[in-house]
Order: C-alpha cells, then structure tokens, then sequence
C-alpha cells in the first residue's frame, strides 16, 4: 500500500504526533511518504491528512486521490465539483511514540517538580493554580515546555500536569506521561478521562477550577501512597498506547477507503 502523509499547516502538536506514530508503525509493511500541502503530490493509494484546513480543491490542484481525516476539514470554495469525502478518524487509538516507552529512569529524591506542555490556552489556569499552590507550599517548581516533552524531560519532573480549559486540547502529553511511568494530573476533559481510565491511572480534576487542581498536585506530590497506586495501576494498562495497536485500526481504515 502506497500511503501519502499530509501534516497541514496549523496542525496541532497532537496531530503532529499522531503522523510521526503512524509514520514509524507503518513504513516497515507500507510505503510511507511525507508532504506539507495537498499541492504537487506524488501518486499514492491514499492520503492521510493530519490538521485542519479546506478540502483540496481537486480540479484545481489536481488532488483526486482517496483520503481520511484526522479532523473535519472545512469545505473549500473554491472547489467546482463536490470532493470523495474523508473516512474521518474517530475510533484510532490514540498511539505513544516507541521510545516513550524505554525503561524509566533510575528513582531520585523528590523535588517537587511539576511539568506541562505550554500552549497559550492554559497559562492563565496555571499562573492562578500557582498562587494558590503558594499558600500552601513554597517550594514547587512549575516547568512549561514550549517543545513536545522528551523522556528525559518527563524523567526530570515528580508530577505532569495537563491543565486542559476545553475539550479540544489534546496536546497535554498526558499518555506519554504515563507510559514514563510519572503521576499525572490532568482536567477532566473527555480524552483525559479516556487516558487516565476515568482516574484509576490518574487524578483528574474539573477543567478551569484551580482550587481542584491545587488539590490533585499537592495530593500527588505530598501523599506517595496515592502517587504509587496510580503509576502501579498505569503501568499495567500502558501497552495501550502502543503503536501497533493504532496502526491495526489504521490498516483497515485504510482498506475501506481504497477503491
């Protein structure tokens, strides 16, 4: 199978995983090539287009191949005639990428150390999170990446936080986290709550309500018991977010789109 890879301008952090995950999984039985535009494209069986933007205007750029979505793109208008629709992707697992799932680190002490993935989305949640950590502690750290979090970074932290404001953030890093082995909290978006198997693997706490995630950070950080019984119960259902199992749902995705 001949497989285009489309990562869109204005693809989300999330999506951009999601095309190095499948890319990885799927290049040792498929041929896997990779474009930014829908514009002069190699020929292939189909594309997957990561991000979302208009519909190719197919007699305009010539785009006739089959596709699927990993979003519901907007229709172009500049199309002149009504484009195949998208298989669109809602039942792929979501996938961690293989090297998140190396052996964790050798344990250090504690230090209080928490990390997140920064987007402009939630820095108001955390700057209001933070004073209120204050009035009960004054020596935890909040790190913000403005990159994707390496595993050397999730080994640098005692807790990751996804402090997700609305449903369609999905760029908190969270599995990554728990396939590292950390003690995640997160809001309890919908997602979230499927990641952290509505919070046996994990603390969840309402989004945008900074005393509830005060408490789950400072619970996760100060009560050990409840830190190892989380990671204890995350580490048994990891294999989840492995790549294989998302690139078997892709597979006959893909077959059913093929003519």
């Amino acid at each position: 199978m001949r497989i285009l890879q489309i990562t869109l301008p204005g693809a989300s952090e999330f999506e951009k995983k999601c095309q190095r995950t499948d890319f990885a999984a799927l290049s040792g039985k498929h041929e896997v090539m990779v474009a930014t535009s829908t514009r002069d494209t190699p020929p292939a069986d189909l594309a997957h287009i990561y991000g979302p933007a208009p519909l190719p205007p197919g007699p305009l750029v010539g785009f006739t191949m089959p596709y699927v979505a990993s979003s519901a793109p907007a229709r172009s208008r500049l199309s002149f005639r009504r484009p195949a629709q998208p298989a669109i992707i809602v039942s792929a697992p979501e996938a961690v990428e293989e090297i998140y799932f190396a052996l964790p680190a050798a344990s250090r002490p504690p230090s209080n150390i928490l990390g997140s993935f920064a987007r402009r989305s939630i820095m108001n949640f955390v700057e209001q999170t933070l004073v209120r950590i204050g009035r009960f502690r004054d020596d935890v750290t909040w790190k913000l990446f403005d990159r994707p979090p390496s595993p050397d970074d999730l080994a640098g932290v005692d807790v990751w936080v996804d402090p997700a404001v609305e449903e369609a953030d999905l760029d908190g890093f969270v599995a990554e986290a728990v396939v590292s082995g950390k003690i995640v909290v997160a809001s309890r978006t919908e997602v979230n709550a499927l990641r952290l198997e509505q919070g046996r693997t994990g603390l969840l706490a309402p989004p945008n309500d900074p005393n509830e995630l005060t408490h789950a950070i400072l619970a996760a950080l100060f009560k050990p018991e409840v830190a190892r019984s989380k990671i204890e119960a995350a580490r048994q259902t990891a294999g989840k977010f492995r790549p294989r199992q998302r690139s078997r749902v892709l597979e006959r995705i893909y077959e059913t789109v093929i003519p």
